[in-house]
């Protein structure tokens, strides 16, 4: 019974992210999707974006780099997924219910990512953006297009095209 009220929240979770998607509007700067991974604030531009949904087993595929996780049968699509841990360097996890999978396109290719959890969409002002310094962090910052201040919270703005380029073209089933 409390398996079917957890599937229920995390359901009533993604809608409601889903909705701040929908009924977001752009006020002078560039919409991001933000969500964690571990405790850190992380944002992918909105018009990537194609869907959130809640995390679910994958098939593995063989002798694929160690960041892809498998794929998934989303609607007929087939679409790998990835898992920005490992991409980053950071210690694997075991996803739970609170992960979700966003869908998105990079370089002509449909893609999922695993994150712990979704934020929210947030209007970012190019004024509060600035490029990432180039000292020690905990990502590369090849894969920073910048660094989005809001109030004291601090997001890293994520550019999924160089995360996911050449070397992970040739797994996309899906184009």
């Amino acid at each position: 019974m409390s398996e079917l009220v957890d599937k229920k929240n995390k359901r009533s979770e993604v809608t409601a992210s889903l909705m701040n998607l929908l009924n977001s509007s752009t006020q002078g700067g560039n919409q991001y999707v933000t969500f964690n991974i571990g405790v850190v604030d992380y944002g992918i531009d909105i018009k990537a974006v194609q869907e959130i949904t809640a995390y679910r087993p994958l098939s593995r595929l063989p002798n694929t780099p160690p960041y892809v996780k498998g794929i998934l049968n989303l609607r007929g699509n087939v679409i790998s997924i990835m898992d920005p841990r490992i991409k980053f360097g950071l210690k694997e996890v075991v996803f739970n219910k609170t992960s979700v999978i966003i869908i998105f396109k990079s370089l002509d290719n449909t893609i999922g990512m695993i994150v712990d959890n979704i934020s929210d969409v947030m209007t970012i002002e190019k004024k509060y953006i600035e490029k990432p310094a180039d000292v020690s962090t905990e990502i590369n910052t090849k894969f920073v297009d910048g660094i989005g201040k809001i109030g004291e919270k601090f997001v890293i703005i994520l550019n999924i095209d160089k995360m996911f380029s050449n070397e992970v073209t040739g797994l996309m089933v899906n184009k």
